[in-house]
């Protein structure tokens, strides 16, 4: 055996594993601190992933102060203690988070300044990085955080193959045990896949995370997803939100967020409906069925309209009072209930007027109809 190898081995400090029997483990209580019921559990490592511009940060932002402040999550779901919240975001800017977190404390009652349990940082991680590392743990242990928000975690690991689960499987685990030697849970934003789902618009599931590690690393999840496609201008979001974890629990809710334009009267804002998931898809055959409507009512005015030109322009060719026979073989448009829907809408409206009677060649007389005013062929 080489010198070197020899100073290896007695460099690397001696560990022993934890011994528990089973009488033991029968024994002992071990008990799950939910901060929020069915969504998220103390201590144990939490992802919160969709796909991209699906609000993870705006509700990541919500969460924080929620936590800090013992409120309820998305106005709905009660956090059951307040505890201390860092919030780590490299991408959107200071200014869109000072803008995003007012909102959010407006809506909720409070003052953005009178949080005292929230701290936040324009800086990320890099993990694997040992001086990161070391200055994530100073980061966590001054202010005695509990709860520690990463996002997004792209930009927390840029130089690895992120299809390759060894690398990033690492990573993750470097971090997550500076969190848990710290005290702090960790809940890392990340993406979704850009593609591969049949529906773009079901609820998002834990094999729609992105890179490889990432699934199997989460302890619990928290994933968003659109339900609807976004409409530019409108300010408002139609999301799903499905929380998961191994300790259990399992929730599916939808997610509506209003929150204006800066062209709003008054300036953005932020309302949030959260709802079950049966809610939603009841709102949303309600819409479907509310659009299907209104495109056939759409398309029936339109006939109407094509089909009222059709039998002016008829008549104005006749240039002479005549029957309705003759009127709708001059149209064109035959026997059937668009005629008869155009007809009495001109005669409603008296663009066509009864003119007395016509006599036929048959020697027959019959009701014979005229413009009210005269029409000029096209």
């Amino acid at each position: 055996m080489t010198t070197n190898t020899l100073q290896q081995r007695n460099s690397r400090q001696e560990i022993d594993y934890h011994r528990i029997s089973c009488a033991e483990l029968d024994a002992t209580t071990y008990d799950l601190d939910y901060l929020i019921d069915d969504a998220l559990v103390t201590g144990q490592p939490c992802i919160l992933a969709g796909n991209k511009k699906s609000m993870k940060t705006s509700i990541l932002i919500d969460l924080g102060i929620s936590l800090a402040m013992g409120g309820c999550f998305l106005g709905k779901l009660k956090v059951n203690r307040a505890c201390r919240v860092g919030i780590m975001t490299g991408e959107s800017g200071l200014a869109t988070i000072q803008e995003t977190a007012r909102r959010i404390c407006r809506a909720a009652g409070y003052r953005l300044a009178d949080i005292g349990g929230l701290v936040w940082s324009e800086q990320v991680p890099q993990f694997g990085d040992r001086v990161h590392l070391d200055a994530l743990k100073r980061f966590l242990t001054n202010d005695e955080l509990e709860v520690v928000i990463i996002d997004p975690a792209y930009m927390c690991i840029p130089d690895v193959d992120h299809g390759n689960l060894f690398e990033v499987g690492a990573r993750l685990r470097g971090v997550s045990q500076v969190c848990q030697e710290s005290g702090a849970m960790l809940l890392l934003a990340h993406h979704n896949r850009k593609a591969g789902k049949a529906d773009p618009f079901s609820a998002p599931e834990l094999e729609d995370i992105a890179w490889a590690g990432f699934q199997e690393f989460a302890r619990q999840w928290l994933l968003v997803g659109r339900r609807e496609a976004y409409e530019p201008g409108s300010g408002e979001h139609r999301l799903w939100l499905s929380a998961g974890g191994s300790a259990g629990h399992s929730a599916l809710w939808a997610v509506d967020i209003a929150e204006g334009t800066r062209a709003t009267p008054g300036g953005r804002f932020w309302n949030v409906n959260l709802m079950p998931a049966s809610d939603a898809r009841q709102q949303a055959g309600a819409r479907n069925e509310a659009r299907k409507t209104a495109q056939r009512q759409a398309k029936e005015e339109q006939e109407l309209e094509t089909d009222r030109k059709a039998i002016v322009k008829g008549m104005a060719k006749l240039n002479r009072p005549d029957t309705m026979s003759a009127i709708r073989t001059r149209a064109g448009l035959g026997n059937g209930q668009r005629f008869d829907r155009a007809w009495a809408s001109l005669l409603a409206d008296d663009t066509v007027r009864q003119d007395g009677m016509v006599k036929k060649a048959n020697g027959q007389e019959y009701e014979s109809y005229r413009l009210a005013q005269a029409e000029v062929e096209p």
